[in-house]
């Protein structure tokens, strides 16, 4: 499917506040309930829109460390290690990754302790050969958005 600007409008519109209501959207862009609705539900059907959540401080909580692990899998033992740490409850983020490593990952820790045993677990798994990691010291940009329209030829 081929996204009109008003679609690129209304996922605008819902980065600002999500929890905008179809016809706050629909006034704001000035065209029909109806038509926000219809747009909005053929984005979440299409997998545009994945579902809507706050925006949460971790360091509020007391999630005072984030640390950016490497992991340098066994074999060929990637899809099984990836597998194991998306169920990982302390992990924010997990990526297939080129070059050296074969997976990385961003950690939210309460404190060291915790990072540590996290990481200390990683190693003790038989599928991982080595880890790398490293610890965010100040956060200069996180959860950025991307620019939705397209700059250049399609």
């Amino acid at each position: 499917m081929t996204y009109a600007g008003l679609d690129y409008d209304i996922l605008e519109e819902l980065r600002r506040d999500g929890r905008a209501s179809l016809r706050t959207i629909a006034e704001h862009l000035g065209v029909s309930t109806s038509t926000v609705s219809h747009r909005v539900k053929q984005m979440e059907t299409e997998g545009i829109i994945k579902g809507y959540r706050p925006i949460i401080d971790y360091g509020k909580l007391g999630y005072r460390l984030t640390a950016i692990t490497k992991i340098r899998a066994k074999g060929t033992q990637i899809p099984k290690i990836v597998a194991e740490l998306i169920q990982d409850d302390t992990l924010v983020d997990v990526y297939e990754i080129t070059g050296d490593y074969d997976v990385l990952v961003i950690g939210k820790y309460l404190d060291e302790d915790m990072m540590n045993r996290e990481i200390k677990r990683l190693l003790a798994h038989p599928e991982i050969e080595s880890t790398n990691t490293s610890i965010v010291l100040s956060v200069a940009k996180e959860r950025a958005d991307l620019a939705l329209r397209p700059t250049g030829p399609p």
